[in-house]
């Protein structure tokens, strides 16, 4: 594994021109970063190339600052060469014409430092010392040019300091490419909007401490505030947590933006992986990796079951580095309770979503704008993939749910009555297993039934789901997202499936753990006269939850399940709990 985290010389000068100018802007943002000083300090642009003779990269700190390193002085110029710059050509860079550029000559009376970086250049000690002699000789005329640090950085000295903030190297692997399996520097990670983009803060306040669930909600610039508090120290573990599509990943992006509230975390320390698309090295392996180096870094793990969080988190915690760690997931799975949540995201006000539109979706008018968001319920996804499909001049405000839904549902594709009848079966169930298709622990073989179709057919049918992003896949978990889409698709199935075959699939065939999933479905169906129905019986004395003889802890959390359904039914059958033999 170290060859993923280790550059050479030899990879550095595989750059081209452009990215071997941002490498050296990224280097000083780090080393500025690591001493405690605001990247913006750092200004770079322009061609390198361009006859004009500017410095490539520029640092700027105020008077009396302290750095070194890379960035040597409180006045740092830089230029950035692709090729080779031998010693004869530097006298010829410095003073084109026999005249000292204007830029050096402040670098000397503001006592800063000059250095000239090159990706293709490989100099040996005496090499190195004949080329800074003549960068001397350059401005020996000069008063006072005693005072100016000289350095010549090739491109050994570069991947040097690369290996100093080994949270680079996915990008420069990338770059060369030579990237490393699933793992990313900050930036445009996959599947999650442009980094670059203005992150949209959202009015309302929506973000949970799982720490403190007593306390109200935080807005967001306050969660994100305490967020990198946590992960701005050393071996720091965070759980995010949320419904999908409600914007988690670009949340931790905003984590490292410093247009985004105060102290923002160093770009260069971010490290992302996507844990369902199995990177390499894992996430243990690279948490472990760069604690044996001593890099400080905020190992970010999407889509992380909460046993691997809890691994990893130990992992961070063992004597030596200083690693923080982030995870980020929607656990699919409802059968075991989520111990590990720190912060919660809600969904987004609809503000917001009508901005995102507006910027994302431009071709959708302003009232569609209303209409969208309101229909989306605060998910972003939801809202994204109905504007996609609005046509300029084409209005939406006056469709109706049903067709709106369709709209998200079909997504420019013909309808399709096997693959909704797909959906509609598996929006009975919170989750369910979409893996094991045989055997007594099969779920996907009871919703098939549900559906009126083979267990092959059915998992086609939730393949075709999971590329429209309807249903989300967590290891062998599946659950049609989002909670508002599901809702609507467990409704309609619900009046469109015999009660009693409903009945005979999900309480008389199905394991336990399938029979709470649906519990927990039919929780957030109170509008449902079907759902009612099944639920007043259930807690009726005698019923499946309504006498405490027939009472097991199972019991328990399906009554709880379903309380929200039938509230006084539910509490006259805990009355009779509560007062019973």
């Amino acid at each position: 594994m170290t060859h993923l985290l280790d550059l050479t010389g030899d990879d550095i000068a595989k750059l081209d021109d452009s990215e071997f100018r941002e490498l050296v802007a990224k280097l000083c943002e780090a080393q500025l970063s690591r001493a405690g000083f605001p990247a913006t300090a750092v200004t770079w642009g322009g061609d390198q190339r361009a006859p004009d003779g500017g410095l490539d990269v520029f640092v700027s700190l105020p008077e009396g600052s302290e750095i070194s390193g890379f960035v040597p002085r409180v006045n740092t110029g830089f230029q950035v060469k692709h090729s080779d710059m031998p010693p004869s050509a530097i006298k010829a860079e410095m003073r084109p014409g026999g005249v000292l550029r204007s830029f050096i000559l402040e670098l000397v009376q503001q006592r800063g430092a000059y250095i000239i970086a090159c990706a293709q250049g490989s100099t040996s000690a005496s090499a190195l010392r004949n080329r800074i002699d003549e960068m001397r000789a350059a401005v020996a005329a000069v008063p006072g040019a005693h005072e100016l640090f000289l350095d010549f950085y090739d491109r050994g000295r570069v991947a040097t300091a690369v290996r100093e903030h080994p949270a680079l190297v996915p990008w420069i692997r990338d770059k060369i490419g030579s990237p490393m399996v699933g793992w990313y520097a900050y930036g445009d990670w996959p599947g999650t909007p442009s980094a670059d983009s203005v992150y949209l803060v959202d009015g309302q306040c929506r973000l949970r401490d799982g720490r403190n669930p007593q306390e109200v909600p935080l807005a967001i610039e306050v969660g994100i505030d305490r967020l990198r508090t946590l992960l701005s120290t050393p071996s720091g573990s965070v759980r995010l947590v949320g419904l999908s599509g409600t914007g988690k990943t670009r949340l931790v992006q905003a984590l490292f933006d410093s247009r985004v509230g105060h102290h923002a975390l160093p770009e260069t320390h971010a490290v992302y992986c996507d844990f369902s698309q199995d990177p390499v090295p894992a996430p243990a392996q690279m948490i472990q990796q760069l604690k044996r180096k001593g890099i400080r870094a905020v190992v970010v793990v999407d889509n992380c079951p909460p046993a691997v969080h809890q691994t990893l988190t130990e992992h961070c915690l063992a004597p030596g580095g200083a690693v923080g760690l982030l995870t980020v997931e929607f656990d699919v799975r409802d059968d075991i309770p989520e111990q590990s949540e720190v912060f919660k995201l809600e969904p987004a006000s609809d503000d917001v979503i009508e901005s995102l539109l507006a910027r994302d979706r431009p071709q959708v008018s302003v009232v569609d704008r209303r209409r969208v968001a309101q229909f989306s319920g605060g998910n972003a996804r939801i809202a994204l993939a109905i504007g996609s499909h609005i046509r300029p001049g084409d209005s939406i405000s006056k469709l109706s749910n049903r067709e709106l839904f369709g709209r998200l549902f079909n997504q420019g594709q013909n309808s399709n009555d096997s693959l909704l009848r797909a959906a509609e079966a598996a929006s009975l169930v919170y989750s369910f297993n979409g893996d094991t298709n045989t055997g007594s622990q099969s779920e996907l073989d009871v919703l098939a039934q549900l559906a009126d179709m083979s267990v092959i057919e059915f998992h086609r049918q939730m393949n075709t789901l999971i590329e429209r992003d309807l249903v989300q896949r967590r290891g062998v978990w599946r659950a049609l997202l989002p909670q508002a889409l599901a809702d609507m698709l467990a409704r309609a199935a619900l009046a469109a499936i015999p009660v009693g075959r409903v009945m005979q699939c999900l309480m008389q065939t199905a394991q336990p753990r399938l029979i709470t999933s649906f519990t927990r479905r039919l929780g957030s169906l109170h509008d449902s006269p079907v759902a009612r129905q099944l639920v007043e019986g259930w807690l009726r004395p005698g019923g499946m939850l309504g006498d405490w003889d027939t009472a097991r802890l199972a019991d328990a959390t399906r009554l709880q399940n379903v309380a929200p359904v039938v509230p006084e039914a539910a509490l006259a059958a805990m009355e009779r709990w509560a007062t019973g033999p």
